[in-house]
């Protein structure tokens, strides 16, 4: 009786070296199916001061080859 229903909605998805509009790089993640809770925004990670666009790369290409969705649920 106490248990709630959980929604889980999941995407596969992928992680892009790229530049922020202030030209410092950034890792986007790509989700390639519709997630609703999700809007229609981007997800953009800001990267520690000092971090060259390479390490960026470098970086998304490790989470890459570990990471295959992104899975995100709501009570």
């Amino acid at each position: 009786m106490g248990d709630k229903l959980v929604k889980i909605q999941k995407s596969n998805c992928r992680f892009q070296a790229g530049k922020a509009a202030d030209g410092k790089p950034t890792i986007k993640l790509e989700i390639f199916q519709t997630v609703a809770s999700l809007g229609g925004k981007t997800v953009e990670f800001e990267l520690m001061g000092g971090t060259t666009l390479q390490e960026a790369k470098t970086l998304a290409e490790a989470v890459n080859d570990r990471v295959i969705a992104i899975v995100l649920t709501q009570p």
